[in-house]
């Protein structure tokens, strides 16, 4: 009798049986399935809606932006090209326009065109760990910040970022994003993701240091 402890499926194999598990659902809901339907929003839904919250920052919005993006999902998941990415980035994208569209109707969203322009050098760092922005540097305030766990002051510090400055953050941290997954969510070229993080964690590390939680390092 083998009393050996039946080993565990690697992080790799469930992340497939999770891409497999969503492949098959948005196929059936494509064949207007609601049973499949109710599988994906309970599978996906409570992501999507913790997304939101930091997005609107406003929970009584939240449920119609969720709502808004599941009824999106039944009436279009025939357009839902596999090759194109992950069903989950398809989903964020949604997500994404449905709750600017929600703070466009309450009049709490303004574009900052000016988030989006910024001299190449600035991101040519970023640039070189696109698929690992998490990355930090030694001495910079800007980037060893993000390697913190979120706590009240980290938290209360974001809420005051900017919509678009908050969102490459939540879906880089929060979602494990890489930058060219946040393009495609957001709407916007790679060079703009790479841009509005530059913004955001500078902006972090502001609040942070004007609040006594992080050094800002020697004077230059």
């Amino acid at each position: 009798m083998n009393l050996q402890p039946a080993s565990r499926p690697s992080s790799a194999a469930r992340a497939d049986t999770a891409v497999n598990a969503d492949l098959d659902l948005i196929r059936a809901v494509a064949r207007q399935d609601r049973r499949a339907f109710k599988q994906l929003y309970d599978r996906h839904a409570p992501r999507i809606g913790s997304y939101l919250l930091k997005l609107l920052k406003r929970p009584e919005l939240v449920d119609e932006a969720v709502n808004d993006t599941m009824l999106a999902v039944w009436q279009s998941a025939d357009r839902f090209d596999p090759t194109a990415g992950q069903l989950t980035t398809w989903l964020f994208g949604i997500a994404h326009h449905k709750g600017l569209k929600v703070l466009r109707r309450v009049g709490r969203f303004r574009a900052e065109r000016s988030l989006d322009t910024l001299p190449p050098a600035a991101w040519d760092d970023a640039e070189e760990r696109e698929e690992t922005p998490q990355a930090a540097a030694p001495n910079n305030p800007e980037q060893t910040v993000m390697g913190w766990e979120l706590g009240d002051a980290l938290q209360s510090a974001l809420e005051q970022l900017s919509m678009e400055h908050r969102s490459v953050i939540e879906l880089t941290f929060g979602e494990e994003r890489s930058y060219s997954e946040i393009a495609e969510i957001v709407d916007c070229p790679v060079n703009t993701v790479k841009t509005r993080m530059f913004h955001a964690r500078k902006k972090l590390a502001q609040l942070l240091i004007r609040r006594g939680h992080l050094d800002a390092g020697p004077e230059e």
